[in-house]
């Protein structure tokens, strides 16, 4: 049995990598949280996203290389963001 991840030097499936472009392309909001925004070629989904109009917020604790892209940067710990950003959204 294998867990469906990807592990480093493991190539991404270009099906669902393309899936995912197309959802960044088309997104209102990007959100990127707990990632340190290093690891290619996931990690430019905020570039897609951010061209393509869409309000890129980064939640992260350290900073990232997409920090500038970013409309909203918020660094505190995913565990208090998540759920209020989740409120925020349903309010």
């Amino acid at each position: 049995m294998k867990l469906d991840v990807v592990l480093f030097g493991q190539t991404l499936d270009g099906d669902v990598l393309g899936r995912a472009r197309n959802v960044a392309a088309a997104s209102e909001v990007f959100l990127a949280i707990g990632s340190t925004l290093q690891v290619e070629p996931a990690a430019s989904l905020c570039t897609v996203a951010a061209r393509s109009g869409a309000t890129l917020v980064i939640v992260n604790r350290d900073p990232t290389p997409y920090d500038e892209d970013a409309a909203f940067v918020l660094r505190e710990d995913i565990e208090t963001v998540v759920p209020e950003l989740c409120a925020a959204v349903r309010s």
